[in-house]
């Protein structure tokens, strides 16, 4: 991955803050919810291509990257912004509170399935999302977990997904990334002392 490509992929977004984040404490929205509308054409971004769904375009803050833009193609940073608001829609819909909450790892969040779902059943998605090589196939497998997420009150740092799927694309990027799910997901607790 080359310096420029690094910084590509954590750059901030080009004026705004992300959308999640305005609802979030200290944001532009704070108090509020993200209107239902909204999140319904979002959730748009679920079954369609970055850049296909035209009423998505204002809630993109990824900077164009022009060349790619003349020629029809989308560069990997919008298409990670856009699975990323889809999935947060996904996930925010019909919640009475903010699903964004920063620090809340995919590990972490996924680990608090185990409540509700099989542990097998989690480990097996968190496997198969940690083992995609691909945007379009991790997003797959995280359209599974962040399905499961919506039936519980856990939260996710969207943010810090946007940033763990900007650098998917690039395989030392991308092993952080998995390292980092990893180790939030199999936390060690040490042994209770039944004595």
């Amino acid at each position: 991955m080359t310096a420029d490509a690094k910084a590509d992929a954590r750059a901030e977004p080009s004026a705004e803050p992300w959308y999640w984040s305005q609802f979030e404490p200290g944001g532009r929205h704070e108090g509020k919810f993200p209107p239902g509308d909204e999140l319904a054409l979002l959730r748009q971004g679920l079954t369609v291509p970055a850049g296909a769904v035209h009423g998505m375009w204002r809630h993109y803050r990824t900077s164009v990257d022009d060349d790619l833009a003349a020629r029809g193609l989308v560069q990997d940073t919008l298409i990670a912004e856009h699975m990323t608001l889809a999935l947060f829609a996904m996930h925010q819909q019909g919640k009475g509170t903010l699903v964004h909450a920063r620090g809340a790892r995919l590990g972490t969040a996924a680990r608090a399935l185990h409540e509700r779902f099989s542990v097998e059943g989690v480990d097996g998605r968190m496997a198969a999302a940690a083992q995609a090589r691909s945007l379009n196939a991790v997003f797959f497998h995280l359209r599974g977990l962040i399905s499961q997420l919506a039936t519980t009150s856990q939260p996710l740092d969207y943010t810090q997904l946007l940033y763990d799927l900007r650098g998917w694309p690039y395989p030392d990027t991308r092993a952080r990334t998995v390292r980092a799910w990893g180790s939030t997901y199999h936390v060690w607790t040490p042994p209770t002392d039944h004595t």
